[in-house]
């Protein structure tokens, strides 16, 4: 991939008291690159203002930098503006380090990573333009929501 490189972490390894604390599926963060307009980039920009906690992982920012890299020729960013992106992503995120066993609850073992890490991380929502395929996930006690929903929850 070019000019992509290990993120470095500078983000919290717990996150303030009373914030809201999620997850964003890839295609969630794709969207919030790709326009302005609309509820992913509006988390996005809340997001820069503190207004919430990420909570990510390694498995899940590789995904992030993968598919970012790939698309990139479609993306308003160059790679280096890319991987300055994700820096500021890890820079805001809580880190998490899926830790027990797990076995798998979805069809698609690529979004396993996400619902591990909303069960390890205790997050509050788990956010995705794709709420259908994640459903199953809501039998652990996952609040699947597509951007828009966890918009209107912060602005509670």
């Amino acid at each position: 991939m070019p000019g992509s490189r290990p993120p470095r972490w500078r983000g919290r390894k717990e996150s303030g008291l009373g914030m809201l604390r999620a997850i964003l599926d890839t295609n969630v963060v794709v969207s919030g690159i790709r326009s302005k307009r609309g509820s992913a980039f509006e988390l996005l920009r809340l997001l820069g203002l503190r207004r919430w906690t990420l909570v990510l992982s390694n498995t899940l920012l590789t995904e992030y930098q993968e598919v970012l890299h790939r698309g990139q020729p479609s993306l308003p960013f160059t790679h280096e503006e890319i991987e300055r992106f994700l820096d500021s992503l890890c820079h805001r995120a809580e880190q998490r380090r899926p830790s027990f066993p797990w076995w798998p609850v979805l069809s698609d073992s690529d979004d396993e990573a996400m619902v591990r890490l909303a069960i390890e991380g205790r997050v509050d929502y788990l956010v995705t333009h794709n709420v259908r395929h994640l459903r199953p996930a809501q039998s652990l006690k996952v609040r699947v929501v597509p951007p828009g929903e966890f918009l209107q929850e912060l602005r509670k």
